[in-house]
């Protein structure tokens, strides 16, 4: 069988603004957003993506970008992509379709991505009550490694993969969406047990027609208002994929996404360079615009043959993955544990998330011994390859999570030694990211051991 050249289906320029794209992207999910482009099953094909904030942010040393990022315009996803077999059949409501990640990268002549804080007061992000500022570091990509001027002395390759890929919603899951999570935002924070703990607001994106861009639905049209008021936001993952950030989904890998509406509607975006688990920083992983060379099947009737619901419907599906041959080769690992007990002494019942949030913390102190400053180990532990792990959560009342970080990432020996971290002459300090100021009132998390401590 001779190769096979990609065929080019959607290009995007960098350089331009997502509304000046030939094809114009998406930064909703809704069932009535037409596809811009038809494939095949079989068809090997390329698709281009912009970053995710659609050229905000730029390559520079100031903060100021990301602490103003207007995050209605945000999220930019390129398709829909309509899928039908070799007999032309589409795909339908309850098929399985098969997406294969053949080759992915950044665009070329782009060749650069940006890590960052959002400011407590317009994003947020998991650590905010530590971290309110924003912040940005920016990656320069030499091949498969990336490299940092605003944290230098580290270097690692990267699983580059789609932090969005998904299938369209069909209305009743659309509509599913809605409810569930407008009656969560109703509730109020003192509703959820991570309330408290948690500083990330708001507690769910609900459907927003400011910012909204529906790829080639005429925005002059009768539909645009009604699409527009009723569209999802796309910053969790759901049922269809979405915004899952998984950095296993990178080259050689498939997704079995459940299919909900005619065609399918495959779109997808928010490439990263690297990512760690978790994506803990929020604007987290290494943001870039890039490539995807994939392959499509389906398989017919699969939700129900392979998926298991899980809620009161058949649509309360997810969808599953193989992890494909290719990822970053690391052998020695430091690895920081965290329990469910938050930074006031509360005890926490097998909290899963406050268990990360303590391991995040631990590694954030313990790495700012070497040189670094705590904001900027924070942009690392949420781009670099490090691995985030659920240890126990059957041991009452504490669950068990553990952060894993490469050593071979440094350009020094980061492990525990006689005679204590270095100091003075041996103490090499490495500068620090771009910072903005933060100009709020809410209060900020201090370690009660480590009061004054520099961040």
């Amino acid at each position: 069988m001779p190769p096979r050249t990609p065929i080019p289906l959607i290009k995007m320029d960098p350089k331009k603004a997502p509304w000046e794209q030939e094809l114009k992207p998406h930064n909703r999910w809704h069932p009535d957003i037409p596809p811009v482009a038809e494939v095949q099953t079989g068809d090997l094909f390329r698709v281009e993506t912009i970053d995710w904030t659609g050229g905000q942010i730029r390559d520079d040393d100031s903060a100021e970008d990301i602490k103003h990022v207007d995050l209605t315009r945000c999220h930019y996803l390129s398709g829909p992509i309509r899928v039908k077999d070799a007999e032309g059949v589409p795909a339908q409501p309850g098929d399985l379709l098969v997406v294969e990640l053949c080759n992915l990268g950044p665009l070329p002549g782009d060749e650069w991505g940006y890590t960052g804080t959002f400011d407590r007061d317009n994003g947020g992000g998991f650590l905010t009550d530590h971290f309110p500022e924003a912040t940005k570091a920016i990656w320069y990509f030499d091949g498969i490694y990336a490299s940092s001027r605003h944290i230098p002395g580290v270097r690692f390759a990267g699983l580059i993969h789609p932090g969005l890929i998904g299938t369209a919603p069909s209305p009743e899951l659309l509509q599913i969406w809605n409810d569930r999570e407008r009656a969560l935002v109703e509730a109020g924070e003192g509703a959820t047990t991570l309330g408290g703990v948690l500083h990330t607001r708001p507690l769910a994106l609900l459907p927003e027609p400011k910012g909204a861009m529906l790829g080639a639905l005429d925005p002059e049209g009768p539909a645009w208002s009604r699409v527009a008021g009723e569209a999802a936001r796309t910053i969790p993952g759901r049922e269809n994929g979405g915004n899952c950030d998984i950095k296993n989904l990178s080259r050689g890998c498939k997704v079995y996404f459940p299919v909900f509406v005619e065609g399918a509607n495959l779109s997808m975006g928010d490439m990263h360079f690297s990512q760690g688990d978790g994506e803990v920083s929020f604007c987290g992983a290494i943001e870039m615009s890039g490539f995807l060379e994939i392959k499509c099947e389906i398989l017919r009737g699969g939700m129900e043959q392979y998926l298991t619901p899980m809620g009161p419907t058949k649509l309360h599906v997810q969808p599953l993955f193989e992890i494909g041959p290719l990822e970053p080769r690391y052998s020695e690992w430091l690895v920081f544990e965290g329990i469910s007990v938050d930074e006031t002494g509360k005890q926490h019942y097998l909290d899963a998330t406050v268990a990360y949030k303590r391991a995040v913390l631990a590694a954030i102190d313990y790495l700012a011994k070497f040189g670094y400053t705590k904001r900027q180990i924070y942009l690392l532990l949420s781009c670099c390859p490090c691995e985030g792990r659920l240890s126990g959560i059957v041991d009452v009342p504490n669950a068990v999570a553990t952060l894993a970080i490469p050593i071979a990432i440094f350009d020094q020996d980061v492990r525990p030694k006689a005679g204590g971290p270095p100091v003075g002459p041996r103490l090499i300090t490495r500068g620090d990211v771009a910072v903005s100021t933060y100009d709020g009132t809410k209060p900020r998390t201090i370690n009660m051991c480590m009061c004054g401590a520099a961040h």
